[in-house]
């Protein structure tokens, strides 16, 4: 085949794969609905009542013009780009959740590395899959120590099933935890577009393991344990920070009126979760 073909029989997956992406983001440009007005798959009634849930959810915080489908004409500004830029606490968890999610990515490199030793081919070995995904960072820490400080390969695996069950948590979490901080529609758009950046993980996990630490890869695996503890704490930091923000808030809303705090909940002055009237979900 390959004398025949200018690509080699994986390119041609790929571009499969590529084309298939391309089709049905099409597909889904053309299918899906602008806002619940134009939600072909719902009735006259479900559609008023979606696009007045939206308006009523977003009223407490910011103002906005709706056009019909239900969505906010100005629903992306520059001052969306601008505060988004400024504002240090997204950048601050971006940069913990690359670091919680580089085992969740490195997994299906180093867990074929693992399970050689228990004498499997490579190819048996990345057809592996773990079975847990629920638990946390904590759950993860523990299953990188332990893969870390015990030798036998069978011991190692164990501890790849534990360390499995905390890899995936924290970046759907995350994502929910930035949408709800952040009411301004506009602004939680680029929030979680940007978000995705840290599947920039993927990427050090996939060159942490190379064969010149074999055959404990003792140095990669702390590496990787590293990158835990530093998101441990770093998710740890910004839950106390926004703690101590909530306080600060309830703090100079008590020395408020409510005819302030009713201005204070229109007023453009203070930008969306900056406002005295928005607490953080911890």
């Amino acid at each position: 085949m390959r004398s025949r073909v200018p690509f080699q029989e994986q390119f041609y997956l790929f571009i499969i794969e590529g084309a298939l992406t391309v089709f049905f983001g099409l597909l889904a440009w053309v299918l899906l609905p602008a806002g619940p007005g134009s939600a072909w798959f719902l009735t006259a009634e479900e559609r008023r009542f979606a696009a007045d849930r939206m308006k009523a959810d977003n009223a407490l915080f910011v103002e906005h013009s709706y056009d019909s489908d239900g969505v906010e004409e100005d629903r992306l500004t520059k001052r969306d780009f601008v505060e988004t830029a400024k504002d240090w606490k997204f950048w601050y968890v971006l940069a913990f959740n690359i670091c919680a999610s580089v085992p969740g990515q490195a997994f299906s490199v180093f867990l074929p590395l693992v399970v050689q030793g228990l004498g499997y081919s490579s190819i048996e070995a990345n057809l592996e899959r773990g079975y847990h995904i629920l638990g946390g960072i904590m759950v993860a820490l523990v299953g990188l120590i332990a893969t870390v400080t015990v030798e036998s390969s069978g011991g190692k695996y164990a501890a790849l099933c534990v360390l499995l069950l905390g890899s995936y948590v924290a970046a759907p979490l995350t994502v929910a935890w930035l949408s709800g901080n952040t009411p301004e529609p506009g602004k939680r758009s680029l929030v979680l577009g940007l978000n995705g950046f840290g599947n920039i993980s993927g990427v050090i996990g996939a060159q942490l393991y190379r064969a010149k630490y074999r055959p404990n890869y003792k140095i990669p695996f702390y590496i990787t344990l590293g990158f835990v503890a530093v998101a441990l704490v770093g998710y740890l930091s910004y839950r106390l920070t926004l703690a101590a923000v909530n306080q600060k808030k309830l703090e100079i809303l008590r020395q408020k009126s409510q005819e302030d705090i009713e201005k204070e909940r229109v007023d453009g002055t203070r930008y969306a979760d900056k406002k005295w009237t928005f607490i953080y979900g911890l």
